[in-house]
C-alpha cells in the first residue's frame, strides 16, 4: 500500500461542505437548475457516466476556498438528467502522484464495477502528470488501484504537461486519449489496454497544424456513426477560440485521426472544458463547465464559483457538429408566459426559457433584454444587418462587460432562438443548435424586466415558460 502523503481527506472534505452549503445557497447568483458545488470552486466536468440506471456527473473541485486549489473530485447524480443529488467528494489528493491534485479524467463501467481514470499532478515530481484509475462497486465509494500510476511518464511525443484521459471501449480493447503538446504543438496521444491497468501507447492520433494551440486541455473521442469520428478539444493559446471539434474517422490500425472539417463547439465566453457520455437511449451527451479562467466570478465572494451547463444531445449535420439541450429540458417547465412583450420579476425569479422565432430581414437587432432598476442591461438577439448573433454585456455594472458575437448566414428566411435563463447564466441555442454561446452575467439589482425586441412583423412566434428551480433544495 502506497503511503499518504497529504491531509487531505473525503471526510474532511465533506465535512467542509456540509458546514458551508447552506450560505452558498443564499447567493443571488445562486443557480437554480445547473450542477454547482455545494460549496467551494468547481471547473471542468469529468466522469459523465450512466451507471445503473443513473447519470453521475464528476467535476474538478476545491471544497475549501471559492477559488482554485488542489483538486477533488466533486459528484452529483440524477435519474432524469434535470433533478440533480450531491453525493460525498469522490476522490481527494492523498498520495504522492496526486499531491497537486487528483485532475482531470473519464469514468468507464465495466461489467458491475465503475471506474475512475483521471491524472494525478503532483509539481513537485519529475514527471508531474501521471495517469490513474479508481475503482468503485457502487458508484458511490472509491479505491485507488495499487497499480497507480497506470501511466507513469509522457512519451516521447509528449511533453510534461500530460493530461486529462478520456477512455472508451471499442473492438474489445480500451483506449484512452491523453491532452499534451510539444515544441508549441497541440497533441492527442492514443493508448489501449485489456484491462484498464496496464497501457500500451499507439501514437499520436492527432496533433495542432501550427495554429491550434500549444497544448491540447480535455481531449474526447467519440463515433456519432458509422462513417463519423469526432475528436473535441480545448486548445491553449489558440486565438479566437476555448474548445474545437474535428470530424473525420480514425484508423484504428496506427491510430492516427484524419479530420475532413473542424469547427467552434459553443461561441459563448463562459464555456469550456466540455465532456461527452452516451446513454441508455444511444444519444451522445455533452456537458461542459460554464465559467472561464481569468474571467470575473463574482459568486466567489459568497464562497462558491463555477457551474456546469445544462446537458446538451450531439449530432452530426452537413459534416457540421451541433448540440440542442436534451429533450428532458422541457420537464423544468412551468407557467406559460403567451404575448408578453415585456415582464417584470425579481432575480430569484428570472429562471426562464425563451423561445422565438425572428425574421431574417429585420431592421435591427431582434431577440430581447434584461435590464435592472439600477440601470444595467444584458441584450441577446441577431442582428440581421451584420449577420451577427450576439449576446452583450457592455451594460453590465460587474462581471465581465463585453460584446460576445458569432457570425451566422442562413438561407432561411426565419431564425429560432431557444434561450436558457438562470439567474446569473444565459444559453443560447439558435436554429436547433447551429450556434450555441454560453455565457454568464451578474445583476447587482433585483428587479429585473423582460423586455422583447421587436415588433409583430419581425417576432413570428414568442414564447416564455418560467422554469423550476431543481437545485433550491
Amino acid at each position: 500500500m502506497k503511503k499518504k502523503i497529504t491531509n487531505y481527506t473525503l471526510e474532511k472534505a465533506n465535512e467542509e461542505l456540509r458546514r458551508k452549503a447552506d450560505i452558498s445557497k443564499r447567493s443571488k447568483f445562486w443557480l437554480g437548475y445547473h450542477i454547482a458545488p455545494p460549496a467551494g470552486w468547481l471547473n471542468d466536468p469529468n466522469g459523465l457516466v450512466f451507471y445503473k440506471g443513473e447519470y453521475h456527473a464528476f467535476y474538478q473541485h476545491y471544497p475549501y476556498k471559492s477559488e482554485w486549489g488542489p483538486m477533488h473530485w466533486g459528484h452529483a447524480k440524477s435519474k432524469d438528467l434535470i433533478h440533480w443529488e450531491h453525493l460525498p467528494v469522490a476522490l481527494a489528493p492523498e498520495y504522492d502522484y496526486e499531491a497537486g491534485g487528483c485532475f482531470s479524467g473519464s469514468a468507464v463501467v465495466s461489467g458491475d464495477d465503475l471506474y475512475l481514470i483521471y491524472t494525478g499532478h503532483n509539481e513537485e515530481l519529475d514527471p508531474k502528470e501521471v495517469q490513474c484509475v479508481a475503482k468503485s462497486t457502487d458508484g458511490i465509494h472509491f479505491e485507488k488501484l495499487e497499480e497507480n500510476p497506470v501511466i507513469a511518464a509522457p512519451p516521447e511525443d509528449g511533453s510534461p504537461d500530460f493530461r486529462d484521459p478520456k477512455v472508451w471501449k471499442q473492438d474489445g480493447l480500451w483506449n484512452m486519449v491523453v491532452g499534451s503538446g510539444k515544441a508549441g504543438i497541440g497533441k492527442a496521444l492514443l493508448y489501449r489496454s485489456e484491462n484498464l491497468k496496464s497501457w500500451d501507447y499507439i501514437g499520436v492520433m492527432r496533433e495542432s497544424d501550427g495554429t491550434q494551440g500549444d497544448m491540447w486541455e480535455c481531449p474526447d473521442f467519440f463515433s456519432l456513426s458509422d462513417k463519423e469520428d469526432v475528436l473535441i478539444f480545448s486548445p491553449m493559446n489558440m486565438e479566437g477560440s476555448k474548445t474545437r471539434y474535428m470530424i473525420g474517422k480514425l484508423n484504428e490500425e496506427t491510430g492516427e485521426f484524419a479530420a475532413q472539417n473542424s469547427g467552434e463547439i459553443d461561441y459563448g465566453v463562459d464555456f469550456y472544458a466540455p465532456q461527452t457520455f452516451i446513454d441508455d437511449q444511444k444519444r451522445r451527451i455533452l456537458i461542459g463547465w460554464m465559467n472561464m479562467w481569468n474571467k470575473e466570478m463574482p459568486e466567489q465572494a459568497d464562497g462558491w464559483a463555477g457551474a456546469l451547463t445544462i446537458p446538451r444531445e450531439l449530432k452530426v449535420e452537413n459534416n457540421e457538429l451541433i448540440m440542442k439541450p436534451v429533450a428532458e429540458m422541457i420537464k423544468l417547465r412551468q407557467n406559460k408566459v403567451l404575448s408578453e412583450y415585456t415582464r417584470k420579476l425579481k432575480l430569484q425569479s428570472l429562471c426562464l426559457e425563451v423561445e422565438m422565432v425572428v425574421s431574417k430581414d429585420q431592421s435591427k437587432t431582434a431577440g430581447f433584454h434584461l435590464s435592472s432598476e439600477k440601470g444595467e442591461t444584458l441584450t441577446v438577439g441577431y442582428d440581421s444587418n451584420r449577420k451577427q448573433v450576439l449576446t452583450d454585456r457592455k451594460g453590465m455594472l460587474q462581471g465581465e462587460k463585453d460584446l460576445c458575437e458569432a457570425r451566422y448566414i442562413t438561407n432561411e428566411n426565419e431564425i429560432s432562438l431557444r434561450a436558457f435563463i438562470d439567474r446569473s447564466s444565459i444559453e443560447l441555442f439558435i436554429d436547433d443548435g447551429k450556434i450555441v454561446m454560453t455565457n454568464r452575467f451578474y445583476f447587482t439589482g433585483e428587479d429585473i424586466t423582460f423586455t422583447v425586441e421587436g415588433n409583430e412583423k419581425e417576432i413570428k412566434e414568442l414564447s416564455i415558460w418560467e422554469l423550476k428551480a431543481t437545485m433550491d433544495r
